[in-house]
């Protein structure tokens, strides 16, 4: 039992840790004080230098000659691919809205890229999967260990990125190799993988027993990218509202409420691809009709009919309670 506690102590230290590192390394544009000079979208694809990591410790340095990918368990072929051998493969592109599971509500750790790559469970299965196979197990050059079950593989795209927004998979998030799990969050993204082990198993991650679902899709969510928070206006004054919205499924509807549920205001979406796993950027404006402090919430549907809680209970499998933003008309 003490061995049990101690474990799950260090795992959960080492996942707040991770989390921190994402905070420390995500790059969020300042907003100043004051209004609609901040009403500003940021880019629909984010930059490579605008992305966020997901890590739990320094970043590995891999040489592009040396590298070779392991594949090795219940394959009927088991070997080693050079990142030339790789980059030969049938490649295919995906866009991608991935948020770390560890972001906090309204929080900056969220961003969208274009990742090129490979079909892993073509390339497993060229390679000759085992009838007994039910797990593929991730090994990254850092420590870290995630998974995709077979059925996962088969049922959704799995990636094997080797290219982010038409550039080689830069070093800081998985060069030479990150896996990419559309409509998971990104604690099941690892980068700088050296290893795949193809398992007659069940699953298991690098954060198993330590009470994080690290197996939950990404739940429907919305962000409030302006005004900024405590925002002064003058009574008359109309209020731009923006943001984004994002899950495991396309986005349907945002809607805002100035007062606490008792009215809403149906958003315009402004930008948008149209598919799952891609965040909408939408807007709306409100008028102040007195003066005081008003919280602005958002909420978003998707195209199943799913609305976003406006308290998630469950923060261990990533949250998505509504965000807030607090405001002051004078």
């Amino acid at each position: 039992m003490r061995l049990l506690s101690l474990t799950y102590v260090l795992a959960f230290v080492t996942f707040i840790l991770w989390v921190k590192a994402c905070e420390t390394e995500s790059v969020e544009k300042e907003v100043p004080e004051g209004p609609d000079p901040t009403a500003v979208f940021p880019d629909f694809i984010s930059p490579n230098t605008k992305y966020i990591d997901t890590r739990i410790g320094l970043i590995p340095s891999i040489d592009r000659i040396a590298y070779r990918l392991s594949i090795s368990g219940a394959v009927k072929n088991p070997g080693e691919f050079t990142l030339s051998e790789l980059q030969a493969l049938d490649l295919e592109k995906i866009t991608l809205t991935t948020e770390c599971i560890g972001n906090s509500i309204n929080g900056p750790l969220l961003a969208t890229a274009e990742w090129r790559g490979f079909s892993l469970i073509d390339f497993l299965e060229n390679l000759g999967v085992a009838d007994s196979a039910q797990t593929v197990k991730y090994i990254s050059a850092d420590g870290y260990f995630t998974y995709n079950t077979l059925e996962e593989l088969r049922e959704g795209d799995v990636l094997g990125a080797l290219f982010m927004n038409d550039e080689d998979l830069p070093e800081r998030y998985g060069y030479p190799l990150r896996i990419i799990n559309p409509g998971l969050y990104g604690v099941r993204h690892p980068g700088w993988v050296t290893a795949i082990e193809v398992l007659a198993g069940g699953p298991e991650d690098f954060w198993s027993g330590s009470g994080w679902k690290s197996d939950s899709a990404m739940s429907i969510d919305s962000k409030i990218f302006f005004p900024p928070n405590r925002a002064q206006y003058t009574l008359g004054d109309t209020v731009k509202i923006g943001g984004a919205a994002f899950g495991a499924r396309r986005i349907a509807s945002v809607e805002v409420t100035p007062d606490d549920e008792a009215s809403w205001i149906q958003t315009s979406i402004r930008q948008s691809l149209d598919q799952d796993h891609v965040w909408v950027f939408w807007e709306c404006t409100f008028v102040p009709e007195t003066k005081g402090s008003y919280v602005l919430r958002s909420r978003s549907t998707d195209s199943d009919g799913n609305i976003q809680p406006k308290v998630d209970k469950t923060p261990a499998d990533g949250i998505n309670s509504w965000p807030s933003i607090h405001i002051v008309v004078n």
